[in-house]
């Protein structure tokens, strides 16, 4: 069966679940109903929403065994179910999988769906081990909170291996990335984010090397660059992961590696991971989450995006404004959180009002030119920073701070002229606070939405937020010593994520930059994701052909994304450099944040597709275009009936290029070729149909430039 014949059904198989697609122009980061369906005769329990289908099998352990994309290309990311297991030390491994009638109840939480399980740890033989696994799945908008608790009892087990998650992936899966689980003490910077390692993992590439690590990693995630992916990431009690099983960090593992048998990428995260033993008795508990991207099915709208300040008190003029709708800027945002001009007239980070009243007067004037002139306006905050000049902060800063190592000391990002803000962590009064903030703006503001910095979960070792989680997970108390576990505000990122989307509305816009740390599960709550501003080399001389760019660049391909210029490019890069690199972009689905000069003259060629949304976009690794020149990429946009074609030159010259198209290789397939023409300046010049669909036809592209063409039935 085809992917595209998979997805009929699929979605045949939705409809008669009673799961509806959204309604036209309403974005799937407006969280939506699963639909659950328990078939005990077929042994399946199918959880589902318009962009995607978990499936459990009910004979084995109830354990996850399918998780497919209505909008994707894999017809199952799970050639291998799930798994967890118990390593004794004797040798003996009981799983959940050979369980083959486990406990499962069904429940509900306003959208949430609730799925508890309850199975045996067997042998393959069906020995019991007395070991009972009790899973809870919270089934959530695009992402999945995991429970295990491994029921030991009293009486002490000798164990040398626990794994919450064992499974085989899709070989498409290939690319995969990981923030690192050592604590700050163990020898990270005290700054650091913790950021993406991102790899290789390709089935059968013998000379792939493997991941192997004795510490659970933070974050996971396997990826087909911009098509789809999956991850894994920990809750926020961390000491479950490094302190519950052996008492100290290193005794457990997490693996990527490639299987043959079946042919895919192999995951394993186990907490403990040892060769000696450890007594186990008691319940063992461990917080988890699955992610999902939440593709839709269409192209993403272009996002040529720019921002705006106080400026010393200059603002923007309404020329400025005319001329960003000229050039298709559609979004901008207030970013002013710094002191870059050394007046004192910027946006402390917290504060309200930010400006003097003249000053907040030329602000929502600047937010009326631009709705005047279609731009819809956002504003900036910082998640985790809130500056030392505020009320909050002189009540409130050792309390909510976020202290990263063992100094027990608050960090502060400074600046030229002072500082941005002493880092705040979300698991705290800040969390309600921040809310707060951003309530107050939005109430006081015509504003379409918010753009959010400092958009991750981060290490956190303040002993005054432990045990007051948001959403109850449990943590070490009873001391204002500073702990040795630490933990991280996931939880907490996520419920804010869940609270912007639904403060700023259906048609609401927000913006999450999440430089070096992706993530479906807060990512899926936004319509704009920008990245790419540090943790890479700068271009100077070249650009890097598109197979090469990193997974941050188009993640999955789920939202509109920005990749940062001035993060990326090197300041004396030449002309020509910067002009590839907008080619590249353009045909990999994304733009450079913030819109230059390059895009914008280039991003012109779409004006005659309209609305990008109506089609179906595949980057350079489409099926439907071949050309006979090394440099020479494409893209192309398909829709019924109708397909544009994107021919780059990444060259410094302009190319004669044989271009073959398969009319049957598009993403919405045509039979034949009606007309084929190509637009250039105004002008369009038709093309031999035939000679196109077969033999090639040959087709000038310019010099670090695209050509545009246009085929109808």
């Amino acid at each position: 069966m085809s992917p595209r014949t998979f997805i009929f059904y699929l979605c045949a198989a939705a409809c008669l679940l009673g799961i509806t697609g959204p309604a036209r122009g309403q974005s799937g980061a407006w969280p939506g109903e699963y639909a659950v369906e328990r078939q005990d005769a077929a042994g399946t329990l199918t959880l589902s929403t318009a962009y995607y289908t978990f499936q459990h099998d009910l004979k084995r352990g109830a354990e996850i065994a399918r998780v497919a994309y209505t909008h994707g290309a894999a017809r199952n990311l799970l050639v291998k179910p799930v798994d967890a297991y118990v390593g004794t030390a004797e040798g003996e491994t009981f799983h959940s999988q050979n369980d083959a009638s486990p406990e499962v109840a069904l429940d509900r939480l306003g959208k949430a769906r609730i799925v508890r399980v309850t199975s045996r740890l067997l042998s393959a033989k069906g020995k019991d081990s007395g070991i009972r696994l009790r899973t809870r799945y919270e089934y959530r908008w695009g992402y999945v909170k995991v429970r295990r608790e491994f029921v030991f009892g009293e009486r002490s087990t000798a164990v040398r291996r626990v794994s919450v998650l064992s499974a085989v992936f899709d070989p498409s899966l290939e690319q995969y990335g990981y923030r690192q689980g050592i604590a700050d003490q163990e020898g990270v910077s005290p700054v650091s984010f913790g950021v993406m390692q991102w790899r290789k993992q390709r089935a059968g590439a013998y000379f792939d090397p493997p991941l192997q690590t004795r510490f659970v990693p933070r974050y996971l995630v396997l990826a087909n660059p911009g098509i789809e992916g999956i991850e894994w990431f920990v809750s926020d009690d961390l000491a479950q992961w490094d302190y519950q099983a052996a008492g100290k960090p290193g005794a457990g593992s997490c693996g990527v590696s490639s299987s043959i048998t079946p042919l895919g990428v192999s995951v394993s995260i186990n907490p403990l991971d040892i060769t000696g033993q450890v007594p186990a008795r008691g319940t063992w508990t461990f917080d988890s989450y699955l992610g999902v991207p939440i593709l839709e099915g269409h192209a993403n709208p272009t996002w040529l995006h720019t921002s705006f300040g106080a400026r010393g008190g200059k603002w923007v003029s309404e020329e400025q404004v005319k001329e960003w709708a000229g050039s298709g800027i559609r979004t901008v945002h207030c970013h002013n959180d710094g002191d870059a001009l050394g007046d004192g007239l910027f946006w402390r980070d917290g504060s309200y009002p930010p400006y003097p009243p003249e000053d907040m007067k030329k602000y929502d004037l600047t937010i009326d030119r631009c709705h005047a002139h279609g731009i819809r306006v956002a504003t900036y905050f910082s998640n985790k920073e809130l500056h030392p000049t505020t009320q909050d902060f002189k009540e409130h800063g050792e309390e909510w701070g976020r202290k990263p190592d063992d100094t027990g000391k608050l960090h502060h990002n400074l600046t030229r002229h002072g500082e941005y803000g002493a880092q705040m962590c979300l698991k705290s009064g800040w969390l309600k606070t921040l809310e707060r903030n951003i309530d107050t703006v939005l109430k006081n503001h015509k504003l379409d939405g918010v753009y959010y910095d400092w958009n991750v979960a981060l290490y956190c070792n303040n002993p005054l937020h432990v045990g007051k989680s948001s959403n109850g997970v449990a943590g070490r108390t009873g001391t204002l010593a500073l702990s040795p576990t630490g933990h991280w505000d996931m939880d907490e990122l996520l419920e804010f994520m869940e609270w912007t989307r639904e403060r700023v509305g259906p048609k609401g816009l927000v913006i999450v930059h999440n430089t070096m740390a992706p993530m479906f599960a807060t990512e899926n709550f936004a319509d704009r994701v920008v990245g790419m501003e540090w943790g890479y080399g700068k271009l100077s001389r070249s650009v890097p052909p598109v197979q090469e760019m990193p997974v941050e660049w188009s993640f999955a391909g789920a939202r509109s994304r920005g990749v940062i210029g001035y993060g990326s490019i090197d300041q004396s890069a030449p002309e020509h450099l910067r002009k590839v690199f907008a080619v590249e972009t353009l045909l990999t689905g994304v733009a450079p944040w913030p819109a230059s000069e390059e895009a914008i003259a280039l991003y012109k060629i779409l004006a005659p597709l309209g609305d990008l949304t109506y089609y179906q976009f595949q980057d350079w690794r489409n099926r439907a275009v071949r050309m006979d020149a090394p440099d020479c990429i494409s893209a192309v946009y398909s829709r019924e009936g109708e397909a544009w074609i994107l021919l780059g030159n990444t060259g410094s010259e302009s190319r004669q290029v044989r271009v073959r198209i398969s009319p049957g290789n598009l993403p919405v397939p045509l039979q034949s070729f009606g007309a084929v023409q190509q637009m250039e300046g105004g002008v369009t010049t038709s093309l031999d149909a035939s000679r196109v669909a077969g033999e090639g036809e040959m087709v000038r592209i310019p010099a670090a430039g695209v050509a545009l063409l246009r085929i109808a039935r």
